[in-house]
This record gives structure tokens, sequence and C-alpha cells, in this order.
């Protein structure tokens, strides 16, 4: 049995023509990130210009029961709500019950804060 080594004469372009250098080399042009839930994508029409976005939201992942996702859906086709709307809601009211009972402060502390700031500014 032989065994082949290889030599640096093998792995070395023998002249310069194999090597791109300088203006030759045509960079790849960027693609425009497409992000997965836009309109486009989606079917949608854009927006109209003028429009206004709409609040601020950030992603929150949760995993729910699946009695709890019926429920969202129930609820969604009774009120002709979509889900987004439904748990905003559904936050807010369990917000509220839980002030009622004095397990949160009756101020949120975003508002606590600001209201902080500003009588220290004055």
């Amino acid at each position: 049995m032989t065994t082949r080594t290889r030599t640096a004469e093998d792995q070395l372009p023998d002249d310069d023509e194999d090597i791109n250098v300088g203006d030759d080399v045509k960079t790849p042009k960027k693609r425009a990130a497409v992000t997965p839930n836009s309109r486009k994508q989606l079917g949608r029409p854009e927006r109209r210009r003028g429009r206004k976005p709409g609040p601020t939201r950030v992603m929150m992942n949760v995993r729910v029961l699946l009695e709890t996702d019926d429920l969202v859906t129930e609820i969604g086709e009774e009120t002709g709500m979509g889900p987004q709307d439904v748990t905003d809601v559904a936050i807010a009211h369990y917000a509220a019950y839980l002030r009622r009972s004095g397990k949160l402060p009756k101020v949120p502390k975003t508002v606590q804060a600001d209201q902080e700031e500003q009588t220290e500014a004055s």
C-alpha cells in the first residue's frame, strides 16, 4: 500500500490567472431584506401613504394551553376582534383587577417614574 502526500505545488495555483485581484472582482449585490410578515408577502396591499403606523408593539413569545387558544378564537369570532386585540384587552383587564385587589400599585411603575422625574425637574 502506497501513501501519497501532497506537496505545496499541488495546492497552490501555478500562475496568477487563477487569482482575481483589484477591480476585476465583482462584489455580489446585496438584496433588500424582506421580513417574513411583510404586507407584500402576506398578499395585502401596501399601507397607504400618510396613514399612521399605529401603536408601538414589542414581540412577546408565549405558549398557551389549547383551551386558552380555543377561548381566544371563540372571543374573536364573537366580538370581531383579532387575537392581538383580545390579548391586549385581557391583560389590561387582569391588571385592573390586580390593582383593585391591591396586588399591583394603583399607578403603573412607568407612570410613577415619569411623575417623579417631572417633580424633580421642577
